[in-house]
């Protein structure tokens, strides 16, 4: 289903919630997600708004390089093959993660401790004191709350108070920096935090715990983000009407992942933007899942 937002000078939006119209419109070449301050009013404010808030020093985080950027993919084709191959750390029975997922601690501690798991993908040997670990964990929760907001006033108090730069610092200091780090542990965490909540759901239902094995757990919990942006660099023809320069897209994933249950849909597996993650995120899930059953 797609639906228009059209007012003139003020915003033109397109939503799409259907996974296949979702992947007929992001195959046009004509949409991109390196955003130029273009179209209605609402619509200028966003882009720079999104260039904001996903860049660390003058460089912007994956999910804002578009689909003709050299460096973007060869660094994600580079992290897909190396997430392809590396060993899942061996999680004990009382791992925090784990632990979640039975019911027997709170999200305040396995929020961190997948923080540093995701974390160690990118920094070897990463740990940190139980303080910091929630102070991380805290500036990511922020920091994803601030990216997600649409209304204008949030954005001119984070930027009178520093609140969004502050966290982003947070995050990136942990990290060195790096840009796909940052992204991995400000914002693909919650995602993976929320597929941990609908396992920890399924774990309290006797008859799914006993009848599905991991992969099936995984399959039915996969949390996608909850939407994507896109933007129209010129006039477009596509499915839910004719597109000019700046209009914006918007992808409800989780709503179409929710109705087709396909990995795919949910990693954008087909997509030149495909999750380079999404290999390392079904297995973790595969055997928090195993563990928890024991």
């Amino acid at each position: 289903m797609t639906r228009r937002i059209h007012i003139p000078l003020l915003i033109d939006l397109l939503e799409v919630d259907d996974a296949a119209t979702i992947g007929a419109i992001d195959r046009d070449p004509r949409l991109d997600r390196a955003y130029d301050k273009a179209g209605p009013l609402f619509n200028r404010m966003l882009a720079g708004r999104l260039t904001r808030v996903f860049s660390i020093d003058g460089t912007l985080l994956p999910t804002m390089r578009g689909r003709d950027d050299a460096g973007r993919h060869a660094a994600q084709a580079a992290l897909a093959d190396r997430l392809r191959h590396v060993l899942l750390p061996d999680l004990a029975g009382d791992h925090a993660l784990i632990a979640y997922v039975r019911g027997d601690v709170t999200r305040d501690r396995a929020g961190p401790a997948l923080q540093a798991l995701i974390a160690q993908q990118f920094v070897p040997g990463f740990t940190l004191d139980d303080a910091a670990a929630q102070r991380l964990w805290e500036a990511a929760i922020r920091f994803d709350a601030t990216a997600r907001t649409v209304n204008p006033l949030r954005w001119l108090q984070q930027a009178v108070f520093g609140t969004l730069h502050a966290d982003r610092n947070i995050l990136a200091a942990a990290v060195g920096r790096n840009p796909e780090a940052i992204h991995a542990i400000g914002i693909a965490v919650h995602n993976i935090m929320a597929s941990l909540d609908r396992l920890r759901a399924l774990h309290d239902d006797s008859a799914s715990r006993h009848a599905l094995d991991g992969k099936a757990a995984a399959m039915a919990c996969l949390a996608a983000p909850d939407s994507v942006l896109r933007q129209a660099k010129g006039v477009a023809d596509v499915p839910g009407g004719s597109l000019t320069h700046g209009t914006l897209v918007r992808f409800k994933l989780a709503h179409a992942a929710a109705r087709t249950l396909d990995p795919a849909t949910a990693f954008q597996s087909a997509s030149w933007s495909a999750c380079p993650a999404s290999g390392f995120v079904f297995r973790l899930l595969e055997q928090i899942w195993t563990r928890a059953r024991r």
